[in-house]
């Protein structure tokens, strides 16, 4: 499973839904947290262009959709969007402010997935990624993201990914991220939030494990699709996870 590749008539459809609510406007280092968030999206955006070139030319091999979710739920890209559009059309910068409604996001990515799952019923599995800096404070997304981790297409189910921007985390300190073998068990953490969102996140499938590791890294058989996102090294990883589908 998950070893399709995605080409211009068998794309692979990535959603990503970014916590916007008020805590993302805090300070990471010297920038905030949204603005480390909307750098990373642009640059896993690039690569997933440069992966995309064919004769010069960006080929349509990604499909995105790109929520931002805070007290409401903001569809950024008015549904899905090919890289070549989204090209011409520029990657836009999110901003943070307001509360904290993850159920609503899984609400809406499942929908988009409810409406358009078999137009990509013989390329890769699609990919929901979530990002959250902290607790929600509406109703648990559990009945959502299991229905989205239900659905399936000739690849696989559909996987979820989820990113939590969060402070020791971890129950080992981690010296060098490039030799981190990934959250294999959910007592791997400490902080209880973060052992929620381990799981509710799919395994990480081993064709992605491997591409990801041809760039420097080192994440072993059995880790989870969860990370910290505890610096702006870790989100790029995170994001750059995501797009790590085979390519054909």
């Amino acid at each position: 499973m998950y070893t399709r590749a995605a080409t211009a008539t068998t794309p692979a459809l990535i959603i990503y839904l970014i916590d916007a609510s008020d805590s993302m406007n805090e300070l990471c280092g010297d920038t905030t947290k949204i603005a480390l968030v909307n750098k990373a999206l642009y640059e896993v955006m690039k690569d997933m262009v440069r992966r995309s070139i064919r004769d010069g030319i960006p080929q349509s091999r990604y499909k995105l959709a790109l929520f931002a979710y805070s007290s409401r739920v903001i569809d950024v890209l008015n549904g899905i969007c090919d890289l070549p559009t989204l090209l011409r059309q520029g990657i836009p910068e999110i901003s943070a402010g307001g509360m904290t409604d993850t159920a609503a996001a899984f609400a809406a990515a499942e929908r988009l997935l409810l409406t358009y799952i078999n137009d990509f019923r013989r390329g890769p599995a699609p990919l929901v990624c979530h990002l959250t800096d902290g607790r929600l404070s509406t109703v648990d997304p559990t009945p959502y993201v299991r229905r989205i981790q239900g659905m399936n297409v000739d690849d696989g189910t559909v996987l979820v990914e989820n990113v939590y921007v969060g402070d020791r985390m971890l129950r080992k300190r981690v010296r060098d991220w490039h030799r981190w073998g990934g959250v294999m068990r959910e007592n791997d953490l400490v902080d209880e939030y973060a052992r929620f969102l381990y799981r509710l996140s799919s395994p990480l499938p081993e064709s992605y494990r491997q591409n990801i590791n041809s760039h420097g890294y080192a994440l072993q058989q059995g880790a989870a699709l969860f990370f910290p996102g505890t610096h702006s090294d870790l989100i790029r990883l995170a994001f750059s996870v995501s797009a790590a589908t085979q390519l054909k």
